[in-house]
């Protein structure tokens, strides 16, 4: 892809990411981890509705690693993420990064 391709790519799925939670990952065609950071996203608003600051911080931090994840393979918060998000590819049958060598 070239440089022009990438820049508009990314910046679609950053628009998509303010709009819809996981929005980059699924435009990557990874279903199973852009629903997962939809629902991540809507469960830490529910749960922090009392608090409505760390409920926005936290929907932020979602959807910023969704598109991290898109961009870059990598996550944002460490290992406790990258497995379960492994075990939950590998669920869905798509090749987990171990599988991809």
């Amino acid at each position: 892809m070239s440089d022009t391709q990438s820049v508009v790519g990314n910046g679609v799925k950053l628009v998509g990411e303010v709009v819809v939670p996981g929005a980059s990952e699924l435009l990557e065609g990874r279903i199973g981890s852009g629903l997962l950071h939809n629902l991540l996203a809507i469960g830490a608003v529910s749960l922090l509705s009392g608090a409505p600051v760390l409920a926005g911080l936290a929907a932020i931090a979602v959807r910023a690693n969704s598109y991290s994840r898109s961009t870059t393979g990598q996550n944002l918060f460490g290992g406790g993420v990258d497995r379960v998000m492994t075990a939950f590819e590998g669920a869905a049958g798509r090749p987990t990064p171990a599988s991809k060598t």
